[in-house]
């Protein structure tokens, strides 16, 4: 009986002592958790390419493309101003939209102008649309996939002092399809052949870098900015494929305004761009949550 009473003497003191151990254990690990969150956000706050927030997404649809961007700008947690995000129109069917740190936004924006600048005109080069499809100028027009790789070239020479920026391009993209219909022609010998005629027909083209231009193509939509996961979650529960242009405005403004009101660091109203093959660049004003 005595050897019992020992037995048990000795385990209700190892529970206590194991309650007592595991008290320090629990909030040491609560303490471990809170330090952690903390760090994360320190470490969002010092990214430069999030200091002054914004963001940006381009969906694509049937023929058309449709690119939304916010209106705040910021430093840090505080507001300074309420303006549209820079974007370059190097033609009617090719938009680039920039996010990140603003000095360097203005700095690569400046310098993509000089580069296409200096090469319009040239032998080899590019020039402006004109609306006629037979023209030079027209012909030479920049493609988005050409100026995608021209950007991706200037941010990776820079990879050792970077560009605190992460631009998209959204446009149509020029193709010559053959079409289905058949024409029957005749040689010479009163012989019959079949010669197909060929058309030319715009495709969307979207494209997302990193800081050291690396790509990123998509078919269906890009974004980027401090708001870059939730405009994914948003735009992936919401896009699906063959969206009219007025489908596509209204998918890519919901989708944008609903991942905007999940982050403080962007909002304050938006503006998107619709590119369609034969009216240009249309734009429309959405108003948001300003708190």
């Amino acid at each position: 009986l005595g050897h019992r009473l020992s037995g048990s003497t000795s385990t209700t003191a190892f529970v206590g002592n194991y309650r007592k151990k595991m008290k320090p254990n629990i909030f040491s690990l609560f303490i471990l958790i809170i330090s952690l969150k903390v760090r994360n956000i320190v470490t969002q706050s010092q990214d430069p390419s999030t200091h002054n927030g914004g963001s940006i997404m381009a969906m694509a649809g049937e023929n058309c493309i449709a690119v939304a961007v916010d209106k705040r700008f910021g430093s840090g947690p505080q507001m300074v101003n309420i303006s549209p995000r820079i974007i370059s129109t190097p033609h009617p069917r090719l938009i680039v939209g920039f996010t990140g740190l603003e000095g360097d936004v203005q700095s690569l924006s400046q310098e993509l102008s000089i580069q296409l600048s200096a090469k319009i005109g040239r032998h080899t080069g590019f020039g402006f649309e004109t609306g006629n499809e037979n023209s030079v100028d027209d012909r030479k027009a920049i493609s988005p996939k050409s100026l995608s790789t021209l950007l991706s070239h200037m941010l990776y020479s820079r990879r050792a002092s970077p560009y605190y920026v992460e631009p998209i391009i959204a446009g149509l993209e020029k193709v010559i399809a053959e079409d289905d219909t058949q024409i029957l022609g005749q040689r010479k010998n009163e012989e019959q052949i079949n010669t197909y005629s060929r058309r030319i027909k715009y495709i969307p083209f979207l494209c997302a870098h990193d800081l050291i231009g690396a790509k990123s193509y998509s078919s269906s939509f890009v974004c980027s900015g401090v708001a870059s996961k939730s405009l994914y979650g948003t735009a992936e529960a919401m896009w699906r494929p063959g969206l009219s242009p007025e489908e596509l405005v209204q998918t890519c403004s919901r989708a944008f305004l609903s991942a905007l009101e999940r982050d403080c660091l962007s909002g304050y109203g938006a503006v998107v761009y619709l590119i369609v093959e034969d009216q240009g660049i249309l734009e429309y004003e959405l108003a948001c949550r300003n708190d």
